[in-house]
């Protein structure tokens, strides 16, 4: 197995996602070469492309095939607006996630994966898997475009057959994410789920964190139940909107902020709540640093 990171980026993210790689550096030891899809230069990290910059499934695919031609067989795929929001695990990354996907023969496994107030979507390994959950055939995002680890060829295969399902600007990263497999052709490939709180780093102290911010979200559910029950639906998804930011972040192997840095070309509002609030005095700092050069208007 020949592991690399592949950010997948267009040149106006360039500051995004060189800013993207540089958390990877300071978060991510001994982590696998970065390369970069979407870019115009061709050489060293950038593999460069040939086509539409807003074609992101053929973007991609070109950049899948150029891995493959170096002989990698397995990449993490990481948009350019999902930094590492804090240390990685990278005994788990470098190691125990690819002892993993090669004995699973695992299509994807991602890093934004259940528990932490999100639902289980399918069955859940053993501990010698590290409670992998493999998810349902029917899930709709069990090929969701946050972190994960892909093999190049069944990323390859996926693409292919978006491409023909997609034309034009259809061909993004949403529709190849919520696009609804039939069943016959979603039990080619395995599709798997990290447990966070099983993987993440720093061990005790770690998942003392994960137990305060549940007791956080606690606290936000039990505001929304008084929300509704005072005044109905719509007073409780108001609150739910200023609350959600709350649920962003995913403590595990390579820890997230579900949503991303960016919202339709902008800051993320709800990333930038959590970063001031949350985010490490060293994150802010870089944070800060790039913000202004990300915005697309």
């Amino acid at each position: 197995m020949k592991v690399c990171i592949l950010i997948s980026t267009f040149e106006k993210f360039r500051r995004l996602a060189e800013w993207t790689a540089g958390r990877i550096e300071e978060e991510w030891k001994d982590h696998p070469p970065i390369f970069y899809a979407g870019l115009d230069a061709d050489g060293g990290p950038s593999l460069g492309f040939h086509g539409e910059p807003s074609d992101w499934m053929s973007v991609n695919l070109d950049a899948v095939m150029r891995l493959q031609a170096k002989d990698y067989t397995h990449a993490y795929l990481i948009l350019d607006d999902h930094p590492p929001v804090g240390r990685c695990n990278e005994s788990f990354l470098n190691e125990e996630l690819l002892r993993l996907a090669s004995e699973l023969d695992a299509s994807y496994i991602g890093l934004l994966g259940y528990g932490q107030h999100r639902e289980t979507k399918g069955d859940i390994l053993g501990k010698e898997a590290t409670h992998l959950e493999k998810s349902d055939l029917d899930y709709r995002w069990k090929f969701s475009l946050h972190p994960g680890l892909w093999k190049l060829a069944s990323l390859e295969s996926i693409l292919r057959v978006r491409l023909d399902l997609y034309q034009g600007g259809g061909r993004s990263p949403w529709n190849f994410e919520r696009h609804r497999d039939e069943l016959e052709f979603s039990q080619r490939f395995g599709s798997y789920r990290v447990h966070g709180a099983s993987s993440v780093a720093g061990g005790v102290l770690s998942k003392i964190s994960i137990a305060v911010k549940a007791c956080r979200r606690f606290v936000a559910d039990c505001a929304l139940f008084a929300a509704k029950a005072t005044g109905g639906k719509a007073a409780r998804d108001e609150a739910e909107i200023r609350s959600m930011w709350l649920y962003g972040h995913y403590q595990g192997p390579y820890p997230i902020f579900w949503s991303g840095c960016m919202r339709q070309g902008c800051v993320n509002q709800d990333f930038e709540r959590w970063v001031t609030r949350y985010g490490s005095k060293n994150f802010q700092s870089s944070w800060n640093g790039v913000k202004a050069d990300c915005s697309l208007e």
